[in-house]
């Protein structure tokens, strides 16, 4: 891994990791973390072993160690690169298979295969990687029993929500082992993992409040603006005495003085408007 630090240096006030004993970094030890992510092991199950660290540990180690903090990071975008080459290569595969399959063959769909994904799925597990597993229905059939079974479809939602608190977690790992060199590809990773957590579970960790809050102060601000009241007045015209047209009520002081010169007396009658 070229690291440059010599082995068995322990970080000031580190805390014991397990059974009370220290673990202490090492070019050796660092360089087993970074291979087996690479290979496309978890963390977490990498750190399961008996001699690892735990994750705070390891986040500390990437702070602490700017050369052991980039092989992490490579290591992890290797094991994606590498998923995301063997989920396109089975996609494919599965494609020219199904392409010389039956139509009109036996649903394949048991409750057990059903529960099998569903808790593979609380697990973290993207449904890409379990329709890899041969022994698993392929992606578009696991959709297609989404739609036709209700009772799978109630347990697939349920699991959907688990994965993206799942997706959250590995946001803030994420953000743990993130530094300043980092930030801004970390950053990129982030907004792709919180996207599809709000998309698993849109009522949890879509960002609703922001736009509920300015459609609320719309609304207000609506409510708050002036009124505008529209007056209309309606005037009456009818023939005077002398087959002079009269305004009722007169309109002006011209209406006015004809008004009394027909009548003698100015007008009032009840005056029309809204």
């Amino acid at each position: 891994m070229g690291l440059s630090m010599a082995d068995g240096i322990d970080l000031p006030g580190e805390a014991p990791a397990r059974a009370g004993r220290y673990v202490r970094f090492s070019e050796a030890l660092g360089a087993v973390i970074c291979a087996r992510l690479a290979a496309g092991e978890g963390l977490a199950e990498v750190l399961r072993d008996p001699g690892m660290p735990v994750q705070t540990t390891v986040a500390n180690w990437a702070r602490a160690y700017p050369e052991f903090g980039e092989a992490l990071r490579a290591a992890r975008r290797q094991a994606r690169l590498a998923q995301r080459t063997a989920d396109l290569a089975a996609l494919a595969l599965r494609a020219r298979a199904r392409a010389h399959e039956r139509r009109g063959r036996a649903s394949t769909y048991t409750p057990k295969i059903a529960a099998a994904i569903c808790e593979r799925l609380a697990n973290g597990e993207t449904l890409t990687s379990i329709a890899r597993d041969p022994a698993m229905p392929s992606f578009a059939t696991v959709l297609n029993w989404v739609r036709h079974r209700p009772d799978f479809a109630d347990a697939y939602a349920q699991a959907r929500q688990v994965f993206a608190d799942h997706m959250c977690d590995e946001a803030r790992d994420l953000g743990q082992v993130s530094t300043h060199e980092t930030v801004w590809s970390d950053r990129l990773q982030f907004n792709i993992i919180r996207w599809a957590a709000a998309r698993a579970a849109p009522k949890k960790y879509c960002e609703r409040l922001v736009v509920e809050g300015e459609r609320a102060a719309a609304q207000e601000a609506v409510a708050d603006a002036p009124r505008k009241l529209l007056k209309i007045e309606v005037t009456h015209f009818r023939k005077g005495p002398n087959g002079e047209v009269l305004a009722a009520p007169p309109r002006n002081a011209e209406d006015e003085r004809l008004w009394r010169e027909a009548y003698g007396a100015p007008y009032d009658g009840p005056r029309h408007g809204a």
